[in-house]
């Protein structure tokens, strides 16, 4: 379905074959300024990786942001760093309100839709899914990639607890984009709140989660 929508989105791009022209023309008068030639233009076609090259400069990380936020959209800084200091976590969250899977000895991996993602300092925006009845974490992932969102990551998760602190007070905001092992099941990052303290804790990948829980995805 992907596939098909990226299809779609190249044939009304090259279906003005004017357009097309003239950006080869524009590409191919700065090469050869460069003292290039035709074997170097022949690059282009033939090495993918340059093409990624050129995309990543044409498409640089944050541009979405151009496109207007919608309704539970939220631009948020990241770093894509968290401190693994008990102490530091305490002092930006709650004290006893971190667990040990954020600065104990534990690996965290991203899921699978998260394999290739982007994780160069920057803007990202973030989206807090209120789906309104119990779900799997798999199904909501399958769910939000239909619409262009991939799940945050425990590190974007911290980014955006630093950035919206009090929202994590209102409900729970589940960030199924990583996981590590603890116990017989992978573990998630869980933004929440509890006797008055903001909370970074986890609960398990597997669980099926309430009709209250809200879910933290970024914008593809």
């Amino acid at each position: 379905m992907r596939q098909n929508k990226k299809d779609q989105a190249i044939g009304e791009v090259l279906g003005d074959l004017g357009f097309a022209f003239e950006v080869f023309k524009v590409i191919a008068h700065a090469v050869l300024a460069k003292g290039g030639t035709m074997q170097h233009l022949r690059r282009v076609v033939k090495e993918s990786a340059l093409q990624k090259q050129i995309a990543d400069l044409i498409v640089s990380a944050g541009s979405e942001i151009k496109r207007p936020l919608v309704d539970g959209e939220y631009l948020v800084p990241v770093a894509y760093e968290m401190p693994h200091n008990k102490g530091i976590l305490e002092s930006e969250f709650s004290k006893d309100g971190v667990s040990e899977l954020f600065y104990g000895n534990y690996e965290w991996k991203n899921h699978s839709s998260c394999a290739e993602i982007d994780q160069r300092p920057g803007e990202r925006i973030m989206l807090v899914k209120y789906f309104n009845r119990a779900i799997k974490s798999e199904d909501a992932i399958a769910e939000m990639d239909k619409l262009g969102y991939r799940p945050a990551t425990h590190l974007e998760a911290y980014a955006f607890a630093k950035a919206n602190p009090e929202l994590q007070r209102q409900f729970w905001i589940v960030a199924l984009g990583s996981s590590t092992i603890y116990g017989y099941d992978r573990s998630v990052a869980v933004l929440r709140s509890g006797s008055g303290r903001r909370v970074l804790g986890s609960d398990w990948f597997g669980y099926e989660w309430g009709s209250g829980d809200r879910f933290l995805f970024v914008r593809k």
